[in-house]
């Protein structure tokens, strides 16, 4: 589902950003996690073809994203991809059901109302379908901004930091919607984040891969090193150590 090998990326004026070669088979899902500036939101980036691949191979979902051209990017990340956003992004102009036929429309297609109904329905916010983005709770608020990610029916599915600002118990609620609308739509679950209490409920499963990202910075100034991928505890399959002396 999700491959890279001799993966890196530098920002003008910034240290290089490298990646251990790296995959993930389908029906897992993947833990991302570090603290700001090891990496992680370059990462996720890439992924999602935000970033153009600058060096090495990234295999997505079957596709290759190195050789892309960014029309085929857009296209490939329209069909392929869902995000939930650490900022929802829900436009305050738009009622839910409105924000939830944004993805379709920016790819050029027709909203799909039955589409929409069934998700809102799973997610149980139907009653909202009217309502604009300020009159919804917190929690409303995420099960429409992942109801809108998962509108296309992606094959993977980005959340990053999805507890940020969170209390415990509406953090371990979004851990729980993500979890099943993975499981629902058969998707893969790629999470980034360096919250304990997400990275404790998430080490406890054994569907799921986790890597750390470290930064550090070598006697020669600023670079990435490549760390031991080191064996982690059961249940988790863990691989740590990625360093980079880069940007997050």
């Amino acid at each position: 589902m999700l491959a890279w090998s001799g993966l890196s990326h530098r920002y003008k004026g910034g240290a290089e950003i490298a990646y251990a070669d790296f995959a993930l088979r389908e029906g897992r899902h993947l833990l991302l996690r570090g603290s700001s500036g090891s990496g992680k939101s370059t990462l996720l980036a890439l992924l999602a073809g935000l970033l153009r691949v600058q060096q090495g191979g990234l295999e997505v979902a079957g596709t290759s994203l190195a050789g892309l051209s960014p029309r085929a990017l857009d296209a490939w990340r329209g069909a392929t991809l869902g995000v939930v956003p650490q900022r929802l992004h829900l436009s305050e102009a738009l009622t839910v059901a409105e924000n939830l036929a944004l993805p379709a429309l920016a790819a050029g297609q027709g909203a799909d109302p039955a589409r929409a109904q069934a998700l809102m329905a799973a997610l149980d916010i139907g009653e909202l379908a009217a309502r604009r983005p300020h009159q919804l709770s917190v929690g409303q608020a995420q099960r429409v901004a992942l109801a809108r990610a998962l509108m296309r029916q992606p094959r993977l599915l980005l959340a990053d930091e999805p507890s940020a600002s969170l209390d415990d118990e509406h953090t371990l609620h979004m851990l729980a919607l993500l979890l099943d609308a993975a499981e629902r739509e058969r998707c893969t679950l790629v999470i980034a984040s360096h919250d304990a209490r997400v990275i404790e409920a998430l080490t406890a499963r054994d569907d799921f891969t986790e890597v750390v990202l470290r930064s550090r910075t070598s006697a020669t100034g600023p670079a990435s090193q490549l760390g031991a991928l080191g064996g982690g505890t059961a249940p988790m399959t863990r691989m740590t150590d990625w360093t980079d002396g880069g940007r997050a």
